[in-house]
């Protein structure tokens, strides 16, 4: 069984179109072109404006009741968090989205977030994932929305940085041809979300990189 774990773009946004299709969404996204390939199982636990602590956190919940015998996991922006504000009998995780006018979103982001603690949150993220991966003997496959230019703290490296694995994770937009105007892999509305061709795009680039420990 293959596990997929992301925000909107292994999650499918946007491919359900104006009317509404989440089963062509679902048919569509490259978690589903993957498992097919591969004539196996998957599930997708992708969800628009998730964070990588958010990834990190439902994966493992996931690894930990289930059998699991891929994952693959889509990193997102750095400025994305998860806090944690717990209920009676029950946690509730708050998002903090850069893009959101929220008062308490708008407080974090003017007086807490900095670029260099993001960068390090993904790291940190990273580094967890690749450890319990590796103690768990689950192989697994990365891929990203950030670019690399945009990784580079201004001091030294995190001690998460340096324990992570130093092999480059690749960032989707580059597999999507790097332009950020070229639509003829994305969607042209919303959130510019990866149109069918660049679901099956994606979807190649996964097969071609797993294909070594999955055969």
């Amino acid at each position: 069984m293959m596990l997929f774990d992301g925000c909107s773009w292994t999650f499918g946004s946007e491919l359900e179109g104006p009317d509404e299709d989440h089963d062509k969404r679902k048919k569509e996204r490259w978690s589903n072109l993957v498992s097919d390939h591969f004539q196996s199982d998957h599930v997708n636990l992708g969800e628009g404006g998730k964070s990588n602590d958010g990834i990190l956190r439902t994966t493992i919940e996931y690894c930990e009741n289930h059998k699991v015998d891929f994952a693959v996991i889509q990193f997102t922006k750095n400025n994305r968090r998860e806090i944690l504000t717990p209920r009676k009998g029950k946690n509730k995780y708050r998002r903090v989205l850069g893009s959101s006018t929220d008062e308490v979103n708008q407080y974090y982001l003017k007086h807490l977030s900095t670029d260099d603690d993001d960068i390090a949150n993904y790291y940190k993220n990273k580094f967890l994932l690749e450890f319990y991966f590796k103690v768990k003997k689950i192989p697994y496959f990365f891929m990203t929305l950030n670019r690399r230019k945009s990784m580079k703290i201004i001091g030294a490296p995190t001690s998460w940085q340096l324990m992570s694995d130093s092999k480059p994770v690749t960032c989707l937009y580059n597999v999507l041809q790097g332009d950020l105007s070229n639509y003829y892999y994305r969607i042209p509305q919303k959130g510019g979300h990866p149109s069918e061709k660049g679901h099956r795009k994606i979807a190649d680039f996964i097969i071609e990189n797993v294909s070594e420990y999955i055969l």
